[in-house]
């Protein structure tokens, strides 16, 4: 009998045998038809005594009499006979039944050869294939997308990030053309003796978890850079950007390939540990679910994400490259070479990737000012999705597979980010790096957890980091602190736990948070005596100094949570020292005055009346106006479902009375800067965008002479191509003239970016006749690829022309969008997430939940939850303060 072993909580296979060694033959590729053939030999210890092997496959075709078995004892090699295979297919593992029982033994261990058949996948998991078009000519590149458990579609393994090995993968190549990148370098290209194809056999990885196992074939070309400082071999390390042959693929690489090394060598300065791989390869794939995934030394990524062309792209891309590039990078470190356990504690990977990409972008490019896109972007969305109900702590419980997948959202990533930020900006950032230096120098090519880091980092400063971040990591939500004064001039803080619908219950708001102040002060008031941190629930500010001065508290809004002053502080402390904030604090008031509105701590009147008294004082910080833009957009959202209404007439009047004047001043100086810098650029296409949704005539017209010139000329500044569409879509006078020219971006992209942009800026389409024809599409995938249509959905299910045909249309075409997208949950989960929580009827609310009962949803139940807390606070916040705001707005 096999030896009985205490199982996790979450579906692991079985502890008596643990792989150390895999050695990965892929053949026989056959594109057309769509399958591969597999060998592969794993190299076992026998921890404990079993008479069986579990192994992870799926979608694999394996049998009894293609599997060996030995026994090695020094030169002594035993055949075991195999007495059953028994496949569990739903759980995705099979058990290989021994005839004998294995004893445990150091002297020991077990050789498994599978031969087995798989399939080449076009779903972007796995070993998968994608399609692109050069010269007219429809041609195919392979690649892998392992994370976090599709290695086992590629060759049976035990698929689990803590059941770490090291690899030897050799692949034969499909086409006389084609090359082959892997890992590490390539070893040895021999030949077939029989087929003449060329075998790449690539060098023993480093020890590591399958997820991040990877390999590339195709018609291939790179552009080549090299660090400054010096690795493998005691030279600069090689950093080279493939894609695949044809066009501008190279010249668009440039921008990845100048600052890849320079990344390298700030990543193994700050980390104390130098880049460990004798190589960097950086590839672009057609077809792609995520941005990116860091597989160890060749890192794929969607074109968008690593490609960047200077006369074409839009320049948001120019950071989003940047920031992709730097977060896979430090994946190399942080979570490659150091590795969670198990994924419930996928934010030690993707929160720390997250925040020390910002901090790389930010070393190379502080002009952008990142970190105030950062709050905006990053921290209000973590606290957006964490203000809900049926959020999830940052380390969270994960079952089985489909769990995992819904775990690489907001909270692990940005959540992650977020409290990382806060703590690493209290102890002071250089002294938090030495504790995460110590960290991945004492756990390197091993698992850790939370609780290693936070040790690591309270050896280096002294404090009990594990003690105060516990509360951060392991319990739901976030607090909010309500601020007011005493007669007798104190300050009076309050935490609670905040609830996007102001909702919470007593049962709901038992935790204490250990709250980082941080107070923001006029520059000759001394605050150093000032409490720097509370984890009460009340904390008495004796004296506060500055009762009568300028204060903020969350200081640039590093803290994760939501600050609520009484109105006599907003009025008196804050709002008539408006221009002294930093962009930071701007960006961090608007957040919060929109979030307690929405929640009802405060009355969406108090909100209208601070963007009315601060909207001429908002100047050109792009962050602030970013901030201000996203949170109009949700009252727009929310109150303007009927274009016709009074209420909707009012709102739509007053978002443009902070849009007009600015608008038209861009308008008039477009053209007259001979050098403009990055974030006026970006301010500019920010602002006019939101204008050209507003009905401003100025605004209109500007969009269509730049229309009329592209469809002339065939060329626009890439900066206002998102405005200039969407503009023109969104006009009452759009056509099919005007709609097949957008279209046809789509279905013909003439830039890297411009299929995103056009499927956006269609998304605002204003002609219900068009709107009909555009959203058929979606069970086009050879017109909108399922990697890209969240990009038209969200846009779609935020107008107030589509948001109901848009969503009838996908409960009525459910079966088939679920085949088209469930094939990679990731997408299926990310697209009901952003768009089906758009909507604030009560009768919505039913027909969605109504409509997936009884239906399986395993793969995205918690998105489904989150988009019905959405809806059923947005029908609260609507039916709570309309007649308020119209009255207001009167």
């Amino acid at each position: 009998m096999s030896t009985v072993t205490k199982k996790p909580y979450y579906e692991a296979l079985p502890t008596a045998l643990s792989p150390y060694h895999y050695h990965l033959s892929i053949s026989d590729i056959d594109i057309k038809d769509e399958k591969f053939k597999g060998k592969v030999e794993i190299d076992l210890k026998i921890v404990e005594d079993t008479d069986e092997l579990h192994l992870n496959y799926r979608d694999l075709i394996i049998s009894k009499e293609n599997i060996k078995v030995e026994l090695v004892n020094g030169e002594t090699v035993t055949i075991i006979d195999i007495e059953s295979l028994q496949e569990f297919k739903q759980k995705e593992f099979f058990i290989v039944k021994f005839n004998q029982l294995l004893k445990s033994s150091p002297d020991s261990s077990l050789k498994v050869t599978l031969n087995y058949d798989g399939i080449v996948q076009t779903n972007m998991a796995g070993f998968y294939k994608s399609s692109y078009v050069e010269n007219g000519e429809e041609k195919f590149m392979l690649s892998t997308q392992f994370e976090a458990t599709d290695a086992r579609r590629c060759f049976p393994c035990f698929d689990e990030p803590l059941l770490k090995s090291t690899f030897k993968v050799e692949i034969e190549i499909p086409d006389k053309s084609w090359i082959a990148l892997g890992n590490t370098p390539v070893e040895s290209i021999t030949k077939h003796s029989t087929t003449g194809n060329e075998i790449y056999t690539f060098e023993l990885t480093p020890i590591m978890s399958t997820y991040l196992l990877a390999w590339a074939v195709g018609e291939f070309e790179y552009i080549e850079s090299f660090t400054e400082d010096i690795y493998h071999d005691n030279k600069p390390l090689p950093c080279r950007i493939y894609t695949t042959k044809g066009g501008d693929h190279l010249e668009n690489a440039k921008l990845a390939s100048e600052i890849t090394p320079k990344i390298v060598d700030y990543f193994s300065k700050i980390f104390e540990i130098k880049y460990p791989l004798p190589k960097l390869d950086l590839i672009a794939v057609h077809s792609f679910s995520h941005n990116a995934m860091e597989n160890w030394g060749l890192i794929t990524y969607r074109s968008t994400a690593l490609l960047y062309s200077e006369t074409k792209s839009d320049p948001s891309y120019k950071q989003k490259v940047a920031y992709v590039v730097a977060h896979e990078l430090a994946h190399q470190w942080f979570g490659n070479l150091v590795t969670m356990k198990w994924w419930d504690e996928l934010w030690l990977n993707e929160g720390f990737a997250t925040w020390v990409g910002y901090s790389a972008v930010d070393y190379l490019f502080p002009e952008w000012d990142i970190f105030s896109g950062f709050v905006s972007e990053s921290l209000q969305q973590a606290l957006t999705l964490d203000g809900l109900r049926n959020s999830h702590p940052i380390e969270v419980p994960v079952i089985d597979a489909l769990d995992i997948d819904q775990v690489f959202d907001a909270i692990s990533y940005l959540k992650g980010a977020s409290t990382i930020l806060m703590i690493s900006n209290y102890l002071g950032k250089d002294l938090f790096l030495k504790g995460v230096a110590l960290y991945l120098n004492t756990h390197k090519y091993d698992n850790a957890t939370s609780h290693d880091l936070w040790n690591a980092i309270g050896q280096v400063s002294n404090k009990q980091i594990d003690q105060i971040m516990n509360e951060w990591i392991k319990k739901i939500g976030y607090p909010i602190i309500d601020v007011s004064t005493s007669t007798s001039n104190d300050l009076v803080l309050k935490q609670s736990r905040f609830l996007n619908g102001g909702d919470v219950t007593p049962a709901e708001n038992e935790t204490k948070w250990w709250i980082p102040l941080s107070i923001a002060s006029g520059k000759d008031v001394d605050t150093s005596n000032i409490i720097d941190s509370f984890e009460s629930e009340t904390l008495i500010i004796d004296n506060f100094p500055l009762v009568s001065e300028f204060f903020k508290l969350n200081k640039d809004t590093t803290g994760v949570y939501r600050v609520n002053y009484s109105n006599e502080i907003l009025e008196k402390n804050i709002l008539p020292f408006y221009s002294e904030l930093s962009v930071r604090d701007k960006v961090g008031l608007i957040a919060d005055s929109t979030a307690t509105s929405i929640a009802g701590n405060n009355s969406t009147v108090s909100l209208l009346k601070l963007i009315k008294s601060i909207k001429h004082q908002l100047g050109d910080d792009y962050s602030v106006w970013l901030e201000l833009g996203k949170n109009l957009n949700k009252l727009l959202t929310v109150f303007t479902n009927d274009e016709s209404s009074p209420l909707s007439t009012k709102l739509t009047s007053f978002v443009r009375s902070v849009y007009e004047t600015k608008a038209e001043q861009l308008i008039s100086d477009f053209g007259s800067e001979t050098k403009e810098d990055f974030l006026t650029v970006k301010l500019r296409s920010d602002i006019l965008s939101h204008a050209g949704l507003l009905s401003i005539p100025k605004v209109e017209a500007f969009a269509l002479e730049l229309f009329e010139q592209w469809t002339t000329t065939g060329e626009i500044d890439p900066s206002l191509r998102s405005f200039v569409f969407s503009t023109i879509a969104h006009s009452t006078k759009f056509n099919e003239d005007q709609f097949n020219l957008i279209f046809k971006e789509i279905t013909n992209p003439t830039s890297l970016d411009s299929r995103e942009v056009a499927l956006n800026a269609l998304g605002h389409i204003n002609n219900k006749e068009l709107s009909t024809k555009l959203i058929a599409n979606f069970l086009k995938p050879e017109i909108i690829p399922i990697m890209d249509s969240h990009y038209l959905g969200i846009p779609l299910s935020k107008n107030s022309l589509t948001k109901e045909s848009f969503l009838d249309f996908f409960l009525t075409n459910y079966d088939q969008l679920y085949k088209l997208m469930s094939t990679n949950m990731v997408v299926l989960d990310r697209f009901i997430r952003f768009t089906l929580g758009n909507y604030n009827k009560t009768e919505i609310y039913n027909k969605i939940e109504n409509f997936f009962k009884g239906k399986d949803i395993h793969g995205f139940e918690r998105s489904l939850k989150l988009v019905l807390d959405d809806i059923k606070i947005n029908q609260n916040w609507y039916n709570r303060d309309k007649d308020e705001i119209e009255k207001f707005l009167s």
